[in-house]
């Protein structure tokens, strides 16, 4: 069997690639060695809950819109109110996260020798010499102890669930490194940014403010779904990789229902996590291998808990809270999830998916069912109020779930990138690499295969 491309791996990564190619009218073979698509996207209805037992929700963006509106999927999107709050919970109480300087000025979660310390930000000097340096190191220089803490590493913890000591600036926030290379400082870097932004900016098809937070009708899994039907049979599922050789063209050799078959092509992509990537690549780029697999990743329990509305005497009216480590919850955040989404609790319910683990507490995963219930019950009773015993939902464990961009992360892509320029045909799609949100890897993957479509012409 011959064919344009080769794309291993139906994560979104790969789907929205092999989906983007198949419309640019090129011949290709999305291969999955397991019996689903979507990767960690899987949502499940369990006894009139819907559950997301991999990311709840994700940022609407051009890229996105664009694919939910070529999906025939505009009807099922939903999205959740652009001015529900995100909390963080510090002191002893839920604090708003501050979205405006008013907000700023108002808010409790930060001291007021916090925010004086914030107006010196323009007049810290840059860093000198270059180099990489850590998320924390960073914050502490430019913006004080107390940002990084009630600000800075809670949010890490809901993006990452990394350690913001270890986590790689130039990888995780290029902006704000670039911001202070350039124009001295944070403040003067994004006004600098903004003001160039308005002169070259193109008006945007649309405002992103409604699609701040989306998912659809009956959870996550229907975008992955409707990819999957989009690519019809140049999807397949249950297909094992034998060997892949690249000597010329490439060869890929796989079986599928105890049949072995060889496809060749021209281009392959590799969309699977870091460390299966690491083995596919083994043996034809040894190097690239070596580099992919030194991408570390983290562990995360997904703990959902229900209450009749009860049991939770406080207004759930937002996206969630996280926790600093200084408060001593285990419970890294909390995601309100019938709240954001209509549809995801029976009525008289309320239903919060709950997040344990992490760099900071990496051995959370191996604990049983019922110490996870326990913690995280704990931990929403003395933040939240609830009282009495929650409704039990299927826990999730992922031993890796998160890649961490830690020290050393800008430089390692660098290198891989440039490997991959000295094999034709061959790239790379994941969210190890230069962005691990949802949003990101449908970006990176529309970009894949207009590189790959340019590269066969």
């Amino acid at each position: 069997m011959n064919v344009d491309s080769v794309i291993i791996g139906a994560g979104v990564s790969g789907l929205v690639a092999a989906h983007r190619l198949k419309k640019m009218g090129r011949d290709l073979l999305l291969v999955e060695s397991g019996d689903r698509v979507g990767g960690v996207i899987q949502s499940r209805e369990v006894e009139g809950f819907l559950i997301e037992r991999g990311p709840n929700s994700l940022r609407g963006s051009h890229e996105f819109l664009d694919l939910v509106e070529e999906l025939n999927l505009t009807g099922e999107l939903i999205t959740a109110d652009p001015r529900a709050p995100a909390y963080v919970y510090a002191g002893g109480e839920l604090h708003g996260v501050p979205m405006s300087p008013l907000a700023l000025v108002r808010t409790k979660l930060i001291s007021n020798a916090a925010k004086l310390r914030l107006l010196r930000e323009p007049f810290v000097k840059a860093r000198r010499g270059g180099g990489e340096e850590s998320v924390a190191s960073f914050v502490r220089r430019r913006l004080g102890d107390e940002i990084l803490e009630r600000l800075i590493e809670p949010f890490l913890s809901g993006v990452y669930a990394g350690d913001p000591e270890e986590l790689s600036l130039q990888a995780c926030f290029p902006k704000l490194a670039e911001f202070e290379a350039e124009a001295g400082g944070i403040l003067r870097g994004a006004l600098r940014a903004a003001k160039q932004s308005r002169k070259e900016a193109a008006r945007p098809k649309r405002s992103l403010r409604p699609y701040r937070l989306c998912s659809f009708r009956h959870g996550l899994s229907a975008l992955p779904e409707a990819l999957a039907r989009s690519l019809g049979d140049n999807l397949l599922t249950r297909a094992r990789i034998i060997d892949i050789n690249s000597s010329g063209r490439f060869e890929i050799k796989i079986e599928h229902l105890g049949e072995i078959k060889t496809i060749t092509s021209s281009t392959l992509v590799v969309s699977t996590p870091a460390y299966v990537a690491a083995h596919l690549l083994g043996a034809f780029a040894p190097e690239i291998a070596a580099l992919v697999a030194e991408i570390p990743y983290v562990s995360i329990a997904s703990v959902p808990l229900a209450y009749r509305a009860e049991q939770a005497p406080r207004k759930l009216d937002g996206f969630g809270f996280l926790a600093p480590r200084a408060e001593r919850l285990r419970t890294l955040g909390s995601i309100w999830n019938s709240s954001l989404f209509a549809g995801r609790a029976p009525e008289g319910w309320v239903c919060l998916t709950n997040f344990v683990g992490g760099a900071t507490d990496v051995e959370a995963v191996k604990l049983g069912d019922g110490e996870l219930i326990r913690i995280v019950h704990g931990d929403l009773s003395k933040v939240l109020g609830v009282s009495g015993e929650p409704r039990r939902l299927p826990i999730t464990r992922y031993e890796r779930a998160i890649p961490q961009y830690t020290m050393g992360h800008a430089a390692r892509v660098e290198r891989i990138e440039s490997m991959l320029r000295d094999i034709p045909g061959l790239w790379i799609a994941g969210n190890y690499m230069r962005g691990i949100s949802l949003g990101d890897c449908i970006k990176h993957a529309e970009r894949v295969a207009v590189e790959i479509d340019r590269a066969i012409r």
